[in-house]
Parts: C-alpha cells; structure tokens; sequence
C-alpha cells in the first residue's frame, strides 16, 4: 500500500494542555471542529496520558466532523493500536529524533510522519532525511524569545534535505505564525489551551482556542498574497 499523501494543513495542538482530564480534552476538540483549522493532535507522555478508549472516541468525533487528527508519541507500542483505531498521521518528538526504532514503526504506517527539529542541528536532521523517506520535517526552536524563531530554517532545511518543512511554534510573540506564511511551509502547527485562567504545559506559546478560528482564517488569507512569482502587466486604471 502506497504513502497516505494530506493536503497542507493548519493544525492545532492540544498536546498535553488538557492536563490529564478527558472531559477537557473533549470541550477542547468541540470547540476546534467549529473553527478553520484542519486537523488537532494529542501528545502520549506518560503519566499524563489519557485512555485508549478515549483517544478512539476522540479519532471517530474527529473524523465525523470531518477534521484529522494526529498523535505525537514516544511509545512505538501504542502505535499499532492508534494505527487501526484510525489515526491520520503522526509527530514525533524533539527527543526522539534519534529513535529509529519508533521511527521504523511509525513509516511503516504508511501515513504522513511529522519530525521535530528543536533540539537538532542540521547535521542530524540531514542524517535523518537520508534514512526515512514518507517523513516531513518541523522547524521549531523550543524557546519563546521572537529572535530564537529563524524562520529562514525553513527553506535552508528544505533545501539541505529535499523534504518538506512544516512550522511550529514555540514563540510567545504569536504574530510570527502570520510570518511563517512567507516561507512557505508545507504545514503549521500551533499548540492551544481553553479559556480557563490555568497554568498549562504549553501555556506561553499556546493559542486561546476562542482565537484559533481567526488565526487560521488570517493565515489563508496572507497565504493568497504570495501569489505565483511572475510579475504580470496590469491596465493602468484607477478605481
């Protein structure tokens, strides 16, 4: 069976901002399939996981209202299970770049693998891409301050790798989301919390989910400006 090939999508991370409570985690997917984004995530880390029987619920109320949902994990036993439970793809970790063992397991899915670079320098991420084939990299910087983002990473990553090279951000100034627009990101991930005045695992570079509908529908929209490159005559006509 061939790769699973998804459009571009702007995703939301809910990550482990639920807290470990699934009556959280659920308000938060209600409140997401009501907004522009594509598709939500859930990050497995014990002992802040939630059940199995939650995470099914979760992908089958996802998949009626026609979003995706993907799992950022560390325990490649967990991956047959979300496998057929009908996860649609897949993030790994900063820190388990260098796991070759859940990486193996997660391509052999044969669904879409997201892996994040925050810790990694461009020698392991070249490393990378030359042994896995159905992946596409995540240039984040795990750091909040706006001069730590580097979005020019993008394209030099895509260019040293020949992968795609979707965005994450960790910058607390969220406006550099409507920046990474420009570079042309295959996708972008942004991490959101609810409404409650909580600490959160996520909490400083975290979209509130009552703003993550305009955010998304912002950045399609800049995401027109780009246009094709080629600079076309236009008729000389005020209006």
């Amino acid at each position: 069976m061939g790769a699973v090939v998804i459009k571009k999508m702007f995703i939301a991370e809910i990550g482990l901002n639920h807290k470990g409570s699934e009556a959280r985690a659920l308000k938060m997917l209600k409140d997401l399939v009501g907004t522009d984004v594509d598709a939500v995530t859930f990050q497995i880390v014990e002992p802040a996981s939630l059940s199995k029987d939650f995470y099914k619920e979760a992908i089958d109320f996802i998949h009626k209202n026609n979003k995706l949902i993907g799992f950022a994990i560390m325990d490649k036993n967990m991956v047959s299970f979300l496998d057929s439970a009908g996860a649609d793809f897949w993030k790994s970790l900063s820190i388990s770049i260098s796991d070759s063992d859940l990486l193996d397991e997660l391509e052999k899915t044969n669904k879409p693998v997201f892996v994040s670079t925050g810790i990694s320098s461009e020698s392991e991420i070249v490393k990378i891409s030359k042994e896995l084939k159905n992946i596409k990299f995540i240039h984040t910087q795990l750091s909040p301050k706006i001069e730590d983002t580097n979005l020019k990473a993008i394209d030099r990553i895509r260019v040293l790798t020949g992968k795609e090279i979707a965005f994450g951000l960790h910058c607390a100034e969220i406006s550099a989301l409507y920046l990474s627009v420009a570079f042309e990101p295959s996708d972008i991930f942004f991490y959101v919390k609810d409404n409650s005045k909580e600490k959160f695992p996520d909490d400083e570079h975290a979209i509130v989910i009552n703003n993550a509908d305009n955010i998304v529908k912002t950045m399609k929209k800049l995401k027109k400006a780009l246009g094709s490159g080629i600079k076309e005559k236009m008729d000389n006509k005020l209006t």
